[in-house]
């Protein structure tokens, strides 16, 4: 700061040496003008004077005009009709010191102007600095709450205006960093409780084979295998979780590849054919011809599998579903539609949530297949919704834009 106001202070100063030595440059010039027009109007008056005074020598005129005769020059000039209110030699040398009072004064003018310039400047440069030095500090003391926007220009509001920025910056990523806290103590309790269930069941059923050794094979089969069911569980649970953290954390990059929808639903009825078998469930996919959508194979096939897995779970025995492909110049939709149980209202208001169970879930259910399935299909610009009425059955619609 104290070199910027120095560096200003030296140009200022060469700034007004500049116009001083101007004003001496444009003081001489008039006083060369002002004595060329004396000494003009001198020869004038030495020649009129010698043709009608012929007895006056040069001598005495020279002598007279350099003041080297002891007499005074008004009293031999009045002697000639020369007066001093009339003469233009007065009124040259009254022209002569009003220019030096003038440019005087224009040089203490400037100078003084440059002074009150220069400190002006400095005064609410400070402030200014002083007031972005405030607002550094609050927003060091977290205080994202400041307004401090400027629209005019300059270099301090330039600067005010990249701190407002930064302020405005700081302000989300806090306010993202207190969502993501909320968030990660609200997956952990949910992870706590789902996991607390079956870990105790299964440490439960592991107590009572070895308190037992002599439990029948039958028992002992029937509480491995629900160990098993409950290790799948958490398995399940684990993995899911691992895509849902990557997807949320967006550490997921996902691809735009053409997908045929017909490639993708096959792919993902196989995913859970042995479930289809074992209800005896009937899958139709109508589709008039081959249609292309973008999007992450690998991440849609996770997502469509979900949908239809949730569907078959809701579905009677040996129920339809049905799978119907549309296209148009705006978006691709997919449709598919179950006519199982139903969801009620509150359900329809949470099915994506979390860990959110509907009413008819099965006691085995997780809660997390649809979330991952909407988290998927929105982080890869598509869009997901559903309609559903109890007793009539659910529709899942997905949207994939062009």
């Amino acid at each position: 700061m104290k070199s910027e106001r120095l560096k200003l202070f030296f140009y200022g100063l060469l700034l007004f040496l500049f116009f001083s030595i101007l004003s001496v440059i444009v003081s001489y010039i008039e006083y060369s003008s002002y004595k060329k027009s004396v000494n003009m109007y001198l020869y004038g008056v030495v020649a009129t004077l010698k043709e009608k005074y012929p007895s006056i020598t040069e001598k005495e005129i020279i002598e007279l005009l350099n003041g080297k005769k002891n007499v005074s020059f008004l009293k031999e000039l009045r002697k000639y009709g020369i007066q001093e209110d009339s003469s233009i030699l007065y009124t040259l040398e009254d022209n002569y010191h009003y220019s030096i009072i003038l440019n005087g004064t224009f040089i203490l003018f400037l100078f003084f102007l440059f002074l009150f310039c220069f400190f002006f400047y400095f005064y609410k440069k400070e402030h200014e600095i002083k007031k972005i030095t405030h607002y550094m500090r609050e927003i060091n003391h977290r205080n994202y709450l400041l307004k401090i926007e400027d629209n005019e220009e300059g270099e301090l509001s330039i600067l005010r205006n990249e701190v407002y920025k930064t302020t405005i910056m700081l302000r989300e990523e806090s306010e993202n960093l207190k969502k993501e806290k909320m968030a990660l103590k609200d997956s952990i309790s949910d992870i706590s409780h789902q996991l607390k269930t079956p870990l105790t069941s299964i440490l439960i059923m592991l107590d009572n084979i070895l308190d037992n050794p002599n439990m029948d094979d039958e028992t002992k089969t029937d509480f491995i295998e629900n160990v098993h069911h409950q290790v799948k569980n958490i398995n399940f649970l684990l993995i899911s979780l691992l895509k849902l953290s990557r997807i949320e954390s967006g550490a997921v990059a996902f691809k735009k590849e053409k997908i045929a929808f017909r490639k993708i639903i096959n792919a993902a009825i196989k995913n859970i054919e042995i479930l289809r078998e074992v209800r005896e469930v009937n899958i139709k996919v109508d589709m008039q011809e081959e249609i292309i959508f973008l999007g992450d194979y690998h991440w849609e096939l996770e997502a469509i599998t979900n949908i239809l897995k949730n569907a078959i779970e809701h579905s009677n025995e040996k129920e339809n579903i049905f799978i119907k492909v549309e296209d148009n110049p705006l978006f691709c939709k997919m449709i598919i539609q179950d006519f199982g149980n139903g969801m009620s209202k509150k359900d329809l208001q949470n099915i994506f949530k979390r860990f959110y169970k509907g009413e008819n879930s099965r006691s085995d259910s997780i809660g997390i297949g649809l979330h991952l399935a909407k988290n998927i299909i929105e982080k890869d610009g598509g869009y997901i919704k559903v309609d559903s009425k109890l007793g009539e059955g659910t529709i899942f619609e997905i949207r994939y834009m062009k």
